[in-house]
């Protein structure tokens, strides 16, 4: 875990915060208002990114992602948020996906159902 949080702030992205941070809960805010106001086709059919540095910087995050739930479930949220993040602004990689299944589980531990699974059914789509 640490390695990986290491790589992760030598390619420039910041510490993870914990899930009750009110910085991470206005950032999730304004990302499922992202989500809400973007259509399934939108996400869906998002042109696939081939730059090295995003795919690199996703697969960390989403083998982090696999060590966090056993290790510190607190900080899945900020990853999964930045794993989205990543996403909707860069494209589609190998581990997107997971981006979306991670975060949707996030949002239904958290009381919002309907919109994570929405986010797992592109999870099973991508």
């Amino acid at each position: 875990m640490e390695s990986s949080l290491d790589i992760l702030a030598k390619l420039g992205e910041q510490p993870l915060r914990e899930i009750s941070d009110s910085t991470l809960q206005a950032d999730m805010i304004s990302m499922n208002e992202s989500l809400r106001n973007t259509p399934d086709e939108s996400i869906l059919s998002m042109h696939e990114n081939k730059t090295k540095k995003i795919s690199i910087t996703m697969k960390i995050y989403a083998n982090l992602g696999h060590v966090l739930h056993f290790v510190k479930p607190s900080l899945i949220g900020a990853a999964s948020l930045r794993m989205v993040e990543l996403t909707m602004n860069y494209g589609l990689v190998p581990s997107s996906p997971l981006a979306f299944g991670y975060y949707g589980h996030v949002l239904v531990a958290n009381g919002s159902v309907k919109e994570g699974c929405r986010l797992g059914t592109y999870h099973c789509m991508c």
